[in-house]
């Protein structure tokens, strides 16, 4: 089952979606929760509500619940199958009662009860059910505020997701002594007297913070560990097995079991690549390189394909060894000297040929020139590069870029050339200026991602790049010029 956290946010994380999950089984989808941002998170992954079968609510609050009303309004009048609610016994007269009827009931015909918007399954406390695509739960009381009703859901007896819930050692014990071996846990970082804090989570007994991964604690990019613990990003997706058999290992990521840094091929690369890049200005220094490798690494720990996780790791480093933009328009230059330096390291002789295709074809050549990946650890290298090239940092490596290729900052009356093939793009005769670059590139890098994981993080990127530029016109006082008109094609 893959698992995709819709956000991370605890409701009052301006930028951050709600702390809901995304469940994919069976080919099926799921929601564990829907609170107000849970519509939007879908679309920014490229998903409608029409994709969900089935909503499990844990209790009520607007961050977790505030987006059952659209929800049911949707569903009734737009979609002729009518989704499934999974909302705990205790809790589901309190839902229409305090929550839904306000909003949902009139004097129309069938609009009395949640069940006139929704196939309702109310399961009682341990009951089993199915949550999504075969794969059974049960919910459980946890303690979150005084009075208020509230639970963590059970998957497949291996996987406790806490929902909102105060810091509860003796539950999680008797959950680990059941077998569960992954929990998905809140984490409020400001303390709080009705969620788990991270002063109280980081005391937790080891073998019970092994099992964490740490979310609704609101950062858009949080550290990944810290502590010792891990913290689970927005529209991250995981990959677990939780089929009703047996095992081994529970939670599986392609190589995610591979430790880079313990590779001598690796270390040595990383090294060279180090020596090598120390002096570069052009937003292409080693800096830029170990972001791309530590992105690569963790888009092919979430791959849903496998892959070799030496060449993800060997491609990314080497990526940009000879870029073809500073030798000259040579595009084999990158991968010569990327064998030459593998063959120095006894690697062999296929694996050199990966690494090769992988740095031959992963430039962007122009948005009439598409550079196909022709395998996984390809389309995660590309998309880690092209992840770089977007956002803040990809503002600033244009700008840098820019500079050292001798173009102009902006001129407004400069048309941006927005259909290139490989030949025009790659013509350095043809003035330019580095916001025209934003229109011949990295605008378009959102829609050629190849991984759900980069996608996700493209979105945020994109917005970024977009406000950017906004703000750009304004501060220049060509609002609706030419530039800012073209700017509307691409949010």
């Amino acid at each position: 089952m893959h698992i995709t956290m819709l956000g991370v946010g605890n409701g009052f994380s301006p930028g951050v979606y709600n702390n809901n999950a995304l469940l994919e089984a069976g080919g099926e989808k799921a929601l564990i929760d829907c609170g107000l941002t849970a519509w939007e998170s879908l679309s920014s992954l490229g998903l409608s509500v029409k994709d969900i079968r089935r909503v499990f609510l844990s209790h009520i609050h607007f961050d977790h619940a505030g987006g059952l009303e659209p929800l049911a309004l949707y569903t009734k009048y737009f979609i002729s199958q009518p989704l499934e609610l999974i909302v705990p016994a205790p809790l589901r007269q309190t839902l229409w009662d305090n929550y839904l009827s306000g909003g949902l009931s009139s004097d129309q015909p069938g609009t009395s009860c949640q069940e006139d918007f929704f196939h309702v399954v109310s399961p009682a406390e341990n009951q089993v059910f199915d949550l999504c695509g075969g794969i059974t739960a049960r919910w459980v009381k946890t303690n979150h505020v005084a009075g208020k009703f509230s639970c963590g859901l059970v998957i497949a007896e291996k996987l406790f997701y806490t929902s909102d819930m105060v810091a509860d050692l003796e539950l999680l014990e008797s959950l680990y002594a059941q077998g569960i071996r992954v929990i998905f846990h809140d984490c409020a970082l400001n303390g709080s007297p009705v969620h788990a804090g991270f002063e109280k989570i980081k005391d937790y007994p080891q073998h019970i913070k092994d099992c964490l991964y740490l979310m609704h604690h609101g950062l858009l990019a949080p550290p990944f560990l810290q502590e010792g613990l891990r913290f689970l990003r927005q529209h991250q997706r995981m990959d677990f097995d939780l089929g009703q058999e047996e095992s081994g290992e529970t939670a599986k990521a392609a190589g995610g079991q591979y430790d880079p840094e313990a590779d001598e091929l690796v270390r040595k690369t990383i090294t060279h690549m180090k020596e090598l890049q120390s002096a570069e200005t052009t937003g292409h220094d080693y800096h830029h390189t170990r972001r791309v490798y530590r992105m690569a690494l963790k888009l092919g720990r979430v791959s849903e394909k496998p892959v070799d996780m030496r060449i993800v790791a060997l491609a990314a480093l080497l990526h940009d060894i000879e870029d073809w933009k500073f030798a000259g328009g040579d595009e084999t230059a990158g991968p010569r000297a990327a064998a030459a330096w593998l063959k120095t390291l006894g690697l062999g002789e296929a694996d050199i040929e990966h690494v090769k295709e992988i740095i031959l074809d992963l430039s962007f050549k122009g948005t009439g020139s598409p550079s196909p990946m022709k395998t996984a650890e390809g389309e995660i290298v590309q998309d880690a590069d092209r992840l770089d090239a977007i956002g803040a940092i990809g503002v600033a490596r244009a700008f840098a870029t820019g500079s050292a290729l001798g173009n102009l900052l902006f001129d407004p009356d400069l048309s941006p050339r927005t259909k290139m093939g490989k030949a025009e793009y790659k013509d350095r005769a043809v003035k330019s200026s580095t916001v025209n670059h934003f229109y011949e590139k990295l605008l378009h890098l959102k829609e050629l991602m190849n991984t759900p994981a980069a996608k996700a993080i493209a979105e945020e990127r994109h917005r970024f790049m977009i406000n950017y530029l906004q703000s750009l016109y304004g501060e220049c006082a060509v609002e609706g010029g030419l530039h800012d008109s073209l700017l509307k094609q691409y949010k």
